[in-house]
């Protein structure tokens, strides 16, 4: 089942699943999906905000989200 995660901004950056390593993403009409294995990254750049997920397990993402310097 898909889950929402989102970055240090509190905005909604995708959609993943952690027991199949699906992650969607959509911004600006934008569509992109992908599966990644576990110990896999996903990084996502928006507006001055880098957001990492990794699987670490088929049970969870583990989310690191900062603003970087503009």
């Amino acid at each position: 089942m898909l889950k929402p995660y989102f970055d240090c901004r509190n905005r909604c950056v995708c959609y993943a699943d952690a027991s199949t390593g699906l992650v969607e993403h959509e911004y600006k009409h934008v569509k992109t999906s992908t599966c990644i294995p576990i110990g896999g990254i996903y990084r996502i750049e928006r507006e001055n905000t880098i957001t990492i997920l990794t699987r670490i397990s088929e049970r969870e993402f583990q989310i690191n989200s900062y603003k970087t310097a503009a």
